[in-house]
Parts: C-alpha cells; structure tokens; sequence
C-alpha cells in the first residue's frame, strides 16, 4: 500500500489538527505533495514544519475557507507553486448547538458559511484545473448528522447533508472528465474539542458511544485511511458516494421506524 499518492498534489483545508492533521500525516507518508490550509497559522506551521522535517514536499497557507477570495489564491497558488492539483480534500466544518425553532440567524449562517461553503468554494476552484489535468479526486468531510438529522444541531446537520448532495452532484457533471466526487460520514471521533466536551457531560464517553454501530469513537487517524482510499487510485472508478462509518444506528433507519 505503500506510495498510494505518490508524487499527486493533494491540497487539504483544515489540517491544523484532529482529523485533518491525521490525513496530512498519512498522505505524506504515502507521497503526496501538499498543499495545506487552517484559519489558524500557529497550528498549520507546526504541522508544516513537521512534515517538512520528515521529508515531505509540503507549504500551506494560513486563511479563512468560507472566503472565496482566500480560496482562489489558496488553490491559485498550488497551481502555481506546483502547475496541477491531483487531489482536494475538504475537511473544514463547524457546529453550533440550537433547536432550528430556536436558532439565531448568525448561527445558522455561520454554520452554512463555513460548512458548505468553503465546500463549494473549494471545487468549485479546482474544477477548471483537473479538467486541464485531465481528472482528480475531490473529498469532502460531512458527518452522520447529514445522513438522519441530529437533535440540537439542525443546522450543522443541513450543512453536512449538502455537502453530500453537492459531492453527488459534481460527481454526475464532471465523471465524463475523469473527476471522482466523494464523501465521508463519520460517526463521533475522539478529537481534542469532543473529548474535552464529553468530560463535562453525564457518563462521558461510555455514554456517547452506547449507541453506535461499533461502540466506540472513531480514530482520527481511521477516517483518514478512508479518506486516503477515496483519494488514491484504489478507488478509481468509486464516485458519487458517501462512505458511512460507525454513526449511530438511528441514522440508518428508514424514516418513520
């Protein structure tokens, strides 16, 4: 398995930690040059300067995803600093809790805006360029919560069930020039910010995970094996799907069951 990007420019958007970070690590090492984003710059360069130091070909830059003008510069710059982009992974999201009878405009555009968005900013980008390249792989993070809905995260959930409509889609314009369109719906995965919260709620993580096919959390560095496939020639002729892995058993039910 080893060398699955070898020498593909592979440009990843909110790598400075969690899964993000974990996909950059395994696209390195399989050889990917990269292309990296995060809104924080603290957090991109250590990753960056980790990498580097390991003997990847990577640089980033450091910029808000849900802005168009950043992400047109942002892959505008891939393309000048290494002439194709091969690969984009688009991992950038955000939640806020709400009821939807309950949630305030800011919340529910913010959540829009930086979810799907930056989403659609980010193909939308790179689109004309892997057409000249002659195709590529485009993979979008969205979430069991865009499968079946999710209490108090209505709008976060919309976000995500877009993000998978918006994959299906690019997947049915562009397959004819050799572009593949994917997405990953991960269950709950033991990042910084869901470990902290669990620890504040009753039960902790035994309680959060009952439920779940697997009964457990999910690794960061698991999804981004998934994601590393969707990217990589072993799934050469997967498109238009959406890979669902250890969510909540009530999202894959049948509504009204």
């Amino acid at each position: 398995m080893s060398g699955m990007l070898e020498g593909k420019v592979a440009l990843i958007s909110g790598c400075g930690a969690g899964i993000g970070e974990a996909s950059a690590r395994l696209f390195a090492e399989h050889g990917a040059v990269l292309w990296l984003n995060d809104l924080r710059a603290a957090e991109l360069n250590r990753v960056v300067d980790e990498l580097a130091a390991s003997g990847a070909v990577v640089a980033g830059v450091a910029g808000d995803m849900s802005d168009p003008t950043f992400v047109n510069s942002w892959v505008q710059g891939a393309i000048d600093a290494y002439g194709r982009v091969d690969v984009l992974y688009n991992n950038v999201g955000v939640s806020r809790s709400g009821l939807i009878g309950e949630l305030s405009d800011e919340d529910w555009r913010f959540q829009q805006s930086v979810t799907l968005d930056s989403v659609f900013y980010a193909t939308r980008a790179v689109i004309p360029h892997m057409i000249a390249n002659g195709g590529g792989s485009i993979v979008s993070m969205s979430s069991g919560a865009g499968i079946g809905g999710n209490f108090n995260l209505g709008g976060y959930a919309a976000a995500k069930a877009g993000v998978i409509n918006l994959m299906e889609t690019v997947a049915t314009e562009y397959g004819g020039h050799g572009i593949r369109a994917n997405a990953v719906t991960p269950g709950p995965t033991a990042t910084a910010p869901l470990l902290n919260y669990l620890a504040t709620q009753p039960g902790g993580v035994d309680a959060h995970v009952a439920d779940l096919d697997l009964q457990r959390l999910s690794e960061p560095e698991e999804v981004a094996q998934t994601v590393l496939w969707l990217a990589s020639a072993f799934s050469s002729n997967i498109t238009g799907i959406c890979v669902r892995s250890n969510i909540r058993a009530a999202s894959r039910r049948p509504h009204g069951s």
